[in-house]
């Protein structure tokens, strides 16, 4: 073999080598993932865009449902650190209630992702969108529609940043609005919270009633089960509307056939999880610094436009498209 074959065949051999070590990289990532209530809609959407990526990455991928109980979380995470996770990525965390789950991630040097979850230290980085926004303008909305005047119930809940915000925004509101009266506010559970928002329900039309001209929810799955409680017992949104957050297709469906849920936020929730993965990939795969990788933030903001009769997306379309 000549000196200009054995060099043909050295960087040959030194290439494919690289290639080697680039694959391994891009197909060995094992992606820990855990989310508080999968049952949500919105869980579900993210669970659904993470389990497509991964299995186009060729990534090893274990999601665990928390099932509302943030002891099984913080034992799920646990769980991930244990494995040796390259990554992991929470959603819709109570973050002060898994903080020794995030320290036991820290001490073992594992990046850790969250999705509309807040940020807490220890965190990389959250991506959501930003609740006070949406919670003022839904509320605001709200105001509007009733035309500065009359009475409204609300279903919150607390457990959850977001929520919590969505709720305290809607107080901060109803103070500029002294002719709208909050006739009663009820606390969701973690879990079993439609059953419970629809008892909830129908406990205030057998209370108030009339009364009532419309209702806050800070989600979307609540408010579904709301606006249908209202139509079973005969009433339409001229009597009672309500208003939530999040963008699920049942929202969108109620909305566009007249139903008494009348105006949703919609979330990007696909968008959040793409990006999480895409921070992962960037850190995991590429080698990328995190601080690099979120742009320095601790929080990553997406846009989330109101949805009303007059912009609802047609049937299994979303706005983001």
């Amino acid at each position: 073999m000549n000196n200009i074959n054995r060099l043909t065949v050295a960087l040959l051999l030194v290439l494919l080598i690289f290639g080697l070590a680039a694959n391994v990289g891009a197909e060995g990532v094992k992606l820990g993932y855990v989310t508080a209530t999968i049952t949500a809609t919105s869980q579900a959407r993210e669970a659904k865009v993470v389990e497509e990526w991964c299995e186009e990455k060729d990534w090893d991928l274990t999601i665990k449902n928390a099932n509302g109980s943030w002891a099984e979380y913080t034992n799920a995470i646990e769980t991930f650190v244990q494995s040796n996770v390259d990554a992991i990525i929470v959603s819709n965390a109570n973050l002060p209630s898994i903080k020794p789950a995030i320290e036991a991630v820290n001490k073992a040097d594992i990046p850790l992702i969250a999705i509309d979850s807040g940020w807490a230290p220890g965190v990389l980085v959250n991506i959501t969108s930003n609740n006070f926004v949406m919670g003022a303008q839904i509320s605001s909305y709200l105001m509007d529609r009733l035309g500065g005047k009359g009475n409204i119930v609300a279903v919150k809940f607390r457990q959850h940043f977001g929520c919590r915000r969505r709720g305290l925004e809607l107080d901060t509101v109803l103070s500029e609005f002294p002719e709208v009266k909050l006739l009663d506010e009820h606390e969701m559970p973690p879990a079993g919270f439609v059953e419970d928002t629809q008892a909830t329900m129908e406990t205030w039309l057998t209370r108030y009633g009339d009364e009532i001209d419309a209702v806050f929810c800070v989600f979307d799955d609540l408010a579904s089960t709301v606006a249908l409680t209202i139509e079973a017992a005969g009433y339409t949104k001229d009597d009672i509307f309500v208003v939530g957050i999040d963008g699920t297709q049942q929202a969108y469906d109620l909305i566009r056939r007249d139903s008494p849920f009348v105006a949703t936020i919609a979330q990007p929730f696909e968008g959040y999880a793409e990006k999480a993965l895409e921070i992962v990939e960037e850190i995991v795969v590429k080698g990328v610094e995190p601080e690099k990788a979120t742009g320095g933030m601790h929080v990553i903001y997406l846009n989330a436009p109101l949805i009303t009769e007059a912009n609802v997306p047609d049937k299994g379309k979303t706005p983001f498209e």
